[in-house]
């Protein structure tokens, strides 16, 4: 897991899996969550022939830059490089603490000083952590409903994770069925499969104002549909 104050120091450079994670402690059950249903996701790709490395985006060194971006467009270079990272990924693991019956405020602000089309056609799996059984449909209720208008494709198991949960074993068997659907969605090549279909009917441009250069460019980046991945994703050999 490559991570820092608040995301990887590294640019990203290579197919990734992110977990963005809202956690407020240190350690964090949310980003521990977060990141059990992304290596899931790994293991997955790495028994189908291909690895992919998980990146860890840490919203909590990077609250302060959150706040001021969201006033005053203000975009630190940290907060750039987060926004990279997420807009460069494979698939995204979305995890929040839960406060009186939500998302928390620095998670839904992250995900406001965005471009409108970081998360197009983006693999997702929304998770969350609580106190209380009583916020079990947050993830369904809350947060799919934020990523279904930031237009991403939000897998079917979602998960919630408060008291008991961290001891038994369901949790793990719904860890790893998300984490399976998340790395099956990126097998399919659905994203770019979708973004092909639709053409010209998504803008697809970040502006540089939340985005670094080079994240910029790698992102538009033009899929190579001779690689092994895109091979396997249409029926193909697979990878070498």
């Amino acid at each position: 897991m490559n991570s820092t104050q608040g995301t990887s120091e590294e640019q990203s450079d290579g197919r990734h899996i992110t977990v963005v994670s809202a956690g407020v402690s240190d350690p964090s059950t949310t980003t521990k969550l977060g990141e059990a249903v992304a290596l899931e996701a790994a293991r997955h790709l790495r028994a189908n022939g291909f690895d992919m490395p998980v990146r860890l985006v840490d919203l909590r060194p990077l609250a302060r830059d959150v706040a001021v971006a969201a006033v005053s467009r203000q975009v630190s270079p940290a907060l750039k490089r987060a926004i990279g990272i997420v807009a460069t990924s494979d698939g995204v693991v979305a995890a929040s603490p839960v406060f009186k019956a939500s998302y928390s405020g620095l998670f839904k602000e992250f995900w406001d000083v965005t471009e409108p089309d970081v998360m197009l056609a983006m693999p997702v799996v929304v998770v969350a952590t609580g106190g209380s059984d009583r916020h079990a449909l947050v993830p369904d209720t809350d947060m799919r409903s934020l990523f279904a208008f930031l237009r991403a494709i939000v897998a079917p198991t979602s998960i919630m994770a408060a008291g008991g949960d961290w001891a038994s074993t369901g949790l793990a068997d719904r860890e790893r069925r998300a984490g399976r659907e998340l790395g099956a969605f990126i097998l399919s090549g659905v994203r770019q499969a979708v973004l092909d279909a639709a053409g010209k009917g998504y803008r697809r441009s970040f502006a540089s104002v939340t985005m670094d250069e080079s994240a910029s460019a790698a992102s538009a980046a033009p899929t190579d549909f001779d690689s092994g991945l895109m091979r396997l994703a249409a029926g193909g050999l697979g990878i070498d």
